[in-house]
């Protein structure tokens, strides 16, 4: 139920089991971002305190349910990994506009879930989801792996890996590249 995106509350049509009190610390970066989303997060900006941006982050997850809200994480850290790479297509973006319909309030989100990355850390099993990624929609290297990028000269051609499902390679060429260093 997040705000812009349900005009219509149905308390008698959603249950959400809640077993253990949310510990922020074992959700990742865009699991607090979604939760942040669907809080009661004021979309204006203003200082508010740790302890502020906690109590949003527990009241969207509690709104969300726990597998809606990892769905949708998954879902958006898929489109932010495209995005950063300037490969999102129309279906994978347009599906992101439904479930994200105020961009300004998901980039305000994620500045939230951010500082409280920040702060109060990860637990190890949130910092093991925390790069795991899913679409919802066709990936433009179609499943392949490599995308081919055309040049006008065919000499200017080449394949480059897919964000998405080659993550585990480029994650280690980061880490080889950063160790050279």
């Amino acid at each position: 139920m997040m705000p812009g995106a349900i005009a219509e509350r149905r308390a008698e049509s959603v249950t959400v089991e809640v077993t253990s009190p949310i510990d922020v610390r074992n959700l990742t970066g865009a699991e607090r971002a979604v939760a942040l989303y669907a809080s009661d997060m004021p979309n204006g900006r203003r200082d508010y305190t740790k302890e502020q941006f906690r109590a949003w982050i527990v009241q969207g997850a509690e709104r969300l349910g726990e597998a809606e809200m990892r769905r949708l994480a998954l879902y958006l850290r898929g489109w932010q990994v495209l995005n950063i790479s300037d490969l999102v297509t129309e279906q994978i973006q347009a599906r992101h506009e439904q479930r994200f319909p105020r961009s300004f309030r998901l980039v305000r989100a994620g500045q939230g879930a951010a500082l409280s990355v920040h702060v109060d850390g990860m637990t190890p099993a949130a910092l093991a989801r925390n790069g795991v990624v899913d679409l919802d929609g066709d990936c433009p290297c179609q499943g392949t792996g490599g995308i081919m990028v055309w040049g006008i000269d065919p000499d200017e051609s080449y394949e480059r890996l897919c964000p998405v499902h080659r993550r585990a390679e480029i994650d280690a060429y980061r880490r080889t590249m950063l160790a050279a260093r």
